[in-house]
């Protein structure tokens, strides 16, 4: 579980950027590492930290500069400049949690595949991503989940898919494609201190074959609760409302780590109803996976992707555009939250 950590300011993207410069400085970046080195090695805390404080402010920089550049440049280059901006963040998080990255040249890799030839009538949203045994990604998601790579190896991920998972996404998602897969949570004021209510639009049961006991049974198969800490207590036209038996010292259900709730950079909450559990992947993956695609479509793929942002006749130019404008805004965000272990949530005055 994570505490909310809120930070006020009258230009919240730029307040995030100013975050990073914290790291841009080498005694407390050096204090930053062996805080954290020695919660798993006390011995040898300062020794990585030393080792590593360089290496980390370079990963900081060099990714803070590839996302301004980013922002300042053209749709047919951007998503290629994020996604190596993208790739510098996590390794600075990879190395809080692996001080002798890189160990071994196989986690150099991207550990993505997709698909090298293109069909004469490519659609983004059709296209398939493939996790690979080596590589950052496949390193992060080990570091991450505490589960080896193995549970998501060789699996195939749509583009389309992926998408759906967003939460900032889901209103162009649903104007797009037509369907809704993610869903916001409206909170009530708490009923006690152990107890908190929320409602849900009940057209979420039309993915649960209408059956609201499916979902409620999703809800608890996948809780991190020995016991069953969720209960249906109303079922109307038009929402749903559940009881969420809180425990320890969580106060709000926004902190709860469950793979089902998600965050906007907001702070609001929402539901993702998966039903395969090759699906709970951490956000930032896929973020990641979403922009290899479109970075690996710029570099190799020069004339399709010219097509698709150019000739107008793509379906997807809509969402690839909110996608991209969407992860300049986020993603330096979750690297945040990576690093100081919270969810910071940056809000305008």
């Amino acid at each position: 579980m994570k505490p909310i950590h809120r930070i006020y300011s009258e230009n919240p993207y730029q307040k995030m950027w100013d975050t990073f410069v914290y790291f841009e400085s080498e005694p407390t970046t050096k204090q930053f590492l062996q805080m954290i080195y020695e919660k798993t090695d006390k011995n040898h805390g300062y020794k990585h930290a030393f080792a590593n404080t360089s290496k980390f402010i370079y990963f900081i920089k060099q990714g803070k500069e590839y996302f301004f550049s980013a922002s300042k440049s053209d749709l047919l280059v951007k998503p290629l400049l994020i996604y190596y901006g993208m790739m510098s963040l996590l390794k600075a998080v990879i190395l809080t949690r692996d001080p002798n990255y890189p160990s071994r040249s196989g986690v150099l890799r991207h550990g993505l595949t997709t698909r090298k030839l293109k069909k004469s009538n490519y659609q983004f949203h059709d296209d398939e991503i493939k996790i690979q045994k080596d590589g950052l990604l496949s390193l992060y998601y080990t570091l991450i989940t505490e589960k080896p790579i193995n549970d998501i190896e060789g699996n195939k991920y749509k583009i389309k898919e992926l998408l759906s998972l967003l939460p900032e996404l889901h209103e162009s998602y649903q104007r797009l494609y037509q369907e809704q897969i993610i869903y916001p949570i409206f909170f009530t004021k708490p009923l006690s201190p152990s107890k908190n209510e929320f409602k849900i639009s009940s057209s979420i049961l039309s993915l649960y074959q209408e059956d609201s006991s499916q979902l409620l049974h999703a809800l608890n198969r996948y809780s991190n609760h020995k016991n069953h800490p969720f209960t249906l207590v109303s079922e109307q036209t038009d929402y749903l409302t559940f009881v969420w038996m809180k425990s320890d010292n969580i106060t709000t259900v926004s902190t709860f780590q469950h793979p089902m709730f998600t965050l906007d950079y907001k702070g609001r909450s929402y539901l993702r109803p998966f039903k395969e559990n090759s699906f709970f992947l951490p956000e930032m993956m896929i973020d990641y996976m979403l922009m290899y695609n479109l970075g690996m479509l710029c570099r190799y793929d020069t004339e399709l992707w010219g097509e698709i942002i150019f000739s107008f006749a793509s379906e997807d130019m809509y969402i690839i555009n909110e996608f991209v404008n969407l992860t300049l805004r986020k993603f330096p965000n979750l690297i945040l939250n990576a690093l100081f272990d919270q969810f910071i949530i940056f809000e305008g005055i």
